[in-house]
């Protein structure tokens, strides 16, 4: 992997997956944002959020796999 802009994707990418995962657990297992979000909306938004991490990191591996075959 080069160092500069695929590093920097690569971080970034890896702390977003960590962070919307972390959020969409501490939506489903704690009462935060309850008052906002409740019911079906609430569970949409928590498969919303899985759903962009799944991406997010298919995304990186991609992006991880065609940077090592250009090498």
């Amino acid at each position: 992997m080069k160092l500069g802009l695929h590093t920097i994707s690569f971080w970034f990418s890896s702390i977003m997956i960590l962070l919307v995962v972390s959020g969409a657990i501490a939506i489903t297992f704690t009462d935060f944002m309850s008052d906002r979000l409740f019911g079906t909306k609430r569970i949409v938004f928590i498969f919303i959020l899985l759903g962009y991490a799944v991406y997010r990191g298919f995304r990186m591996y991609q992006t991880m796999k065609y940077s090592k075959d250009e090498e």
